[in-house]
């Protein structure tokens, strides 16, 4: 049984679009970025989606420890989704994660830069009437000054990515190797700092898969 105060900032009769949109222009700071991925919460010892008796969506504020969001969606869907957008970029590159939490680029094998993420806010979305559910990150980046991390390695993600244009928004379409193993993800990034709130909730449904 979920704790509400401990975990969800909706219960299963409120708007969670009007807390969304709070939440959001709160945190709506040219230093921050601010993206939602798909994909899906999954019960860790069913290794199967969650499931909540709710019509609305349902927005948790920590997600119990029996819980973790994975992104990604299935191919057929990662390649239907791309249909009807207006592309604006391609590119291929790859990311070497230290466990430092540096992160540093490289395109076709030459270095780019160093950085940090950092997480201010993250909320998962338990979406009942959707294929997938929705993670809303907002972080800083902050670049690092050496061009060597002094960390050990804790794992590489090559990526192949398409972005589309969508009013305020950047829809990363990404194919993504890492240990062997392929993902399809769906990233919504905000491009533009007088984005329309309503817009970016209206691309977790744009992006989404109706059940």
């Amino acid at each position: 049984m979920l704790n509400t105060p401990q975990f969800l900032l909706n219960s299963y009769d409120t708007d969670y679009e009007s807390i969304l949109k709070q939440i959001l222009l709160l945190h709506s700071n040219i230093k921050y970025e601010i993206e939602a991925r798909i994909g899906k919460i999954y019960n860790k010892e069913t290794d199967s989606r969650i499931k909540i008796n709710s019509l609305v969506p349902i927005i948790f504020k920590k997600l119990p420890k029996m819980n973790v969001f994975v992104p990604g969606v299935d191919q057929w869907d990662f390649k239907n989704l791309q249909k009807n957008l207006t592309l604006k970029d391609h590119l291929e590159d790859s990311f070497k994660y230290y466990k430092n939490g540096n992160r540093v680029r490289y395109v076709n094998g030459e270095y780019r830069f160093c950085e940090k993420k950092s997480k201010i806010l993250v909320l998962d979305v338990y979406m009942p009437a959707y294929k997938y559910d929705i993670r809303i990150s907002v972080m800083t980046e902050e670049k690092q000054m050496q061009r060597i991390t002094q960390s050990s390695l804790d794992f590489i993600r090559y990526r192949d990515r398409y972005t589309y244009s969508f009013k305020q928004f950047n829809c990363d379409f990404t194919t993504v190797r890492k240990n062997n193993e392929i993902s399809f993800e769906v990233e919504i990034e905000v491009d533009d700092f007088n984005y329309s709130v309503e817009d970016f909730i209206e691309c977790f449904y744009k992006m989404n898969i109706c059940k």
